[in-house]
């Protein structure tokens, strides 16, 4: 079924003894999301005919993205010496699977197949009782679970709102809990909503469709929205005085420090306002990105590294993501933490860790625009005479 974990295992088997364990590696698959979630093979032995063999199992888990035929790629084996330097290839046989769209599914969402699904959110604060201003926030937190899929096979879901909320989107924070052998995931999904200006918004409901492996029915998770009201900011009120009559000096001081006030109390929404999406802009720079990419780099932390790489891409431009692959030394580093992750299995320390921080702050210094201003390389789009 569409979005249902197809496990993929591939074994490598020596005569006699193996010298060092291979590498083993998947290329995408159109239609398809593979991923390899352990780093580590599991060792195995096996007697085929009169021959001992020994060798690695590699445990791989494909996600079909669309319905119909789609073709498993070929595993690469790569073999290596004693000193683990490349001693030679090997290559598996490609495998195609039928995927099938149930009734009552749309393949176009983020749809789940399993045993059981739980979805669940929380607002902070309460859309109910919160009593916003412009330039007010609330934050939205779903938190989704299902039995035998990985947290990061859960596809993004669309966060949108009425004109006048800004939305601001977070990382996901995923966590997998195995249970002999069957995977938990544990997907925890982060957004802020900030309103702009006083007036009513309705922020859309969510749902989360999902195949009943067990039962073989569609079903929905809906996530109710909420309305959300913000009031305009308040005024100042001003008592009249009776008694003393102040003289013209202190009536001119007087009254240029209440209307000093009143400015103050109708700017303090205003000012809030763009404090807030200061904050919230910063947060969600690509500063921001890459200083947690260099610390999570830095801690030798294979997957929050790639969750911080993730989200530091996705704040450059497309054409500085394309560069970023392409640099010799950055890419390197990320095709190395790529399939440490994803594919063979390739180590990952601290001392990777920062060979990737250091190629990520080289790649950032080479970007910056240079003082002097650089040539446009193409003509105007829409020249003056």
């Amino acid at each position: 079924m569409i979005g249902q974990p197809v496990r993929l295992d591939v074994e490598v088997l020596f005569p006699g003894e193996m010298v060092r364990p291979p590498r083993v590696s998947l290329s995408e698959a159109p239609g398809a999301q593979i991923l390899r979630f352990e780093t580590q093979a599991t060792t195995m032995r096996d007697r085929i005919g009169d021959q001992d063999y020994v060798g690695q199992s590699f445990e791989f888990v494909l996600f079909p993205r669309r319905g119909g035929e789609i073709t498993v790629p070929a595993a690469d084996v790569t073999l290596l010496d004693r000193n683990g330097d490349p001693a030679g290839t090997a290559k598996g046989q490609p495998v195609k699977i039928a995927v099938t769209v149930p009734p009552g599914i749309d393949p176009s969402g983020p749809v789940l197949a399993a045993d059981g699904v739980s979805v669940e959110q929380s607002w902070s604060p309460d859309p109910r009782a919160a009593q916003l201003k412009p330039g007010g926030a609330i934050v939205r937190l779903i938190r989704r679970q299902a039995d035998g899929v990985p947290a990061l096979g859960m596809a993004e879901l669309g966060f949108t709102a009425p004109e006048g909320v800004r939305v601001y989107v977070d990382p996901p924070v995923v966590e997998d809990r195995s249970n002999r052998g069957n995977v938990e995931g544990h997907r925890t999904d982060k957004v802020t909503y900030v309103f702009e200006k006083a007036g009513t918004y309705d922020l859309p409901a969510l749902t989360q469709p999902w195949w009943s492996l067990s039962d073989k029915q569609a079903r929905t998770e809906t996530l109710p929205g909420a309305t959300v009201t913000i009031a305009a900011g308040a005024a100042g009120r001003t008592g009249r005085q009776t008694g003393w009559v102040p003289g013209p000096v202190w009536l001119v001081v007087g009254l240029s420090l209440v209307a000093l006030l009143l400015i103050l109390v109708l700017l303090r929404a205003r000012v809030a306002a763009l404090w807030q999406e200061a904050v919230l802009r910063r947060r969600n720079s690509e500063a921001a990105a890459r200083r947690e990419l260099l610390r999570a780099a830095g801690a030798g932390d294979a997957s929050a590294t790639y969750r911080a790489l993730a989200q530091w891409l996705e704040r450059l431009s497309a054409s500085e993501r394309r560069q970023a692959r392409a640099d010799q030394r950055l890419g390197q580093a990320i095709a190395q933490l790529e399939r440490g992750l994803f594919g063979d299995g390739a180590s990952w320390d601290r001392a990777a860790g920062a060979g990737l921080a250091e190629a990520a702050r080289r790649f950032h210094r080479q970007r910056r625009p240079s003082p002097h201003g650089a040539a446009d390389p193409l003509p105007p789009l829409n020249p003056v005479a």
